[in-house]
């Protein structure tokens, strides 16, 4: 760098560099000095080829020695430089910030689904959830403008709407969106794109019934004499169909779990089910039972170099749902005549639900029928494998007669 050259402007001096050039030059270095505290200050200003010039530095050079004279604002270039970069930074904050308030709810929630591949076995409900049921109401909401009303509307239209078959959401279905939404705040607040109040959270305190459902817990079960008698009906309207409902009936496999089974999960040798990838999450197993094993020869009879699914469509695809010969068979035996609680209603869950209560009713342990129906807690368990109330009384005549047993053995002793 040359020595300083002074310019026609007070406490202004340039010099010019030996390695830099501007339009073809030696491009020019500015510094000024002033008094401060009694002494004589340096500072650099910059280079004329990052827009310096010795009038601008004059004018900066002139606000600091105000500054100094009145104790105001900045007092060196040095302060000058941290003030600007405060404002910027001040500035990037609230752009961010009102980024953050203008949010679209679509972005928390894609940001959701995202986390949620590999944090959650039930990520792919989660994205259904959203993209059927959710995002129709509150893709373009900005974030911070959703409140209780959003949320109070979104829950009536959800339970006005029809999901899949023309079918009303359940009551199970409507929380697990709004409680879909709850979370997904908290991620928001967590991660930092969200500031305040989980309106879901909020709207809940206000409202205690607004996270509530409807005890949605099946009553019904079918007595043996019954099952015998729907598998009867199934089989004269069709074989599959009757060996489907008689493999949930016999195992407490649900009937989507059936409609995935494939030849390879059955081990005939060994009597043993594989289900693989359950509600649950992982693997368990069922049995079969005589029963089931001449179910499975049956059906290998007919077709000896059987493959790949063991019940499809007339297609030759994967089953999506029970016939509607299930309902007819049910609705033509009168189990549903005059059932207006859909708790007390004959549907193909019953099966599953048969299998349990009959684990129950005959002394089977809660473990046990934990492991049996692939429960991932014991509520679900206790749920479904109430006992029936004959059962119940049943076991009070029993403990009854069993005490006036005692008493007379007892009486005969003392004579």
């Amino acid at each position: 760098m040359a020595n300083h050259q002074r310019t026609k402007y007070p406490g202004v001096r340039a010099r010019e560099s030996l390695a830099k050039k501007h339009k073809g030059r030696p491009d020019l270095y500015f510094t000024i000095y002033y008094t401060r505290s009694g002494k004589t200050v340096f500072e650099g200003a910059g280079f004329a080829s990052e827009g310096i010039d010795a009038k601008y530095v004059s004018t900066v050079r002139s606000d600091i020695v105000r500054n100094i004279r009145l104790g105001t604002g900045y007092q060196s270039l040095a302060e000058k430089r941290a003030m600007e970069n405060k404002r910027k930074a001040d500035e990037l904050l609230k752009k961010e910030a009102l980024k953050r308030e203008n949010m679209p709810f679509s972005k928390l929630a894609t940001k959701y689904i995202e986390w949620a591949k590999g944090e959650k076995k039930s990520w792919k409900d989660d994205r259904s959830l959203y993209l059927n049921h959710i995002k129709p109401a509150f893709e373009t909401i900005p974030i911070k403008d959703i409140s209780m009303i959003h949320l109070e509307k979104l829950k009536k239209n959800l339970q006005l709407k029809k999901g899949r078959y023309g079918k009303k959401l359940s009551d199970a279905t409507i929380k697990h969106c709004l409680v879909l939404v709850r979370q997904m705040f908290n991620k928001g607040i967590s991660w930092g794109l969200y500031e305040g109040v989980n309106p879901v959270s909020a709207t809940a305190r206000e409202n205690k019934k607004f996270l509530q459902i409807a005890d949605n817990k099946r009553i019904r079960f079918l007595a043996h004499k019954e099952a015998d008698t729907l598998l009867n009906e199934l089989k004269s309207s069709s074989q599959q169909l009757h060996d489907i409902c008689q493999l949930s009936l016999y195992t407490g496999m649900r009937v989507g779990e059936v409609f995935n089974l494939n030849w390879n999960d059955i081990d005939l040798e060994h009597g043993c089910i594989s289900i693989k990838d359950p509600k649950s999450g992982g693997n368990r197993n069922a049995y079969i039972t005589p029963p089931l094993r001449k179910l499975f020869h049956q059906i290998k009879s007919s077709n000896p170099v059987a493959k790949g699914l063991i019940f499809k469509n007339s297609k030759g695809k994967k089953i999506r749902e029970i016939s509607n010969a299930f309902n007819r068979t049910v609705e033509r035996l009168g189990f549903n005549k005059d059932i207006t609680d859909r708790r007390d209603k004959v549907v193909a869950h019953t099966l599953r639900h048969t299998f349990a209560s009959w684990l129950a009713m005959q002394g089977e342990t809660i473990i046990t029928i934990q492991k049996l129906m692939g429960h991932s807690n014991l509520e679900m368990t206790l749920r479904y494998a109430h006992i029936s109330p004959s059962h119940e009384r049943d076991a009070v005549n029993r403990l009854a007669n069993g005490e006036r047993d005692k008493l007379v053995k007892l009486k005969v002793n003392d004579e």
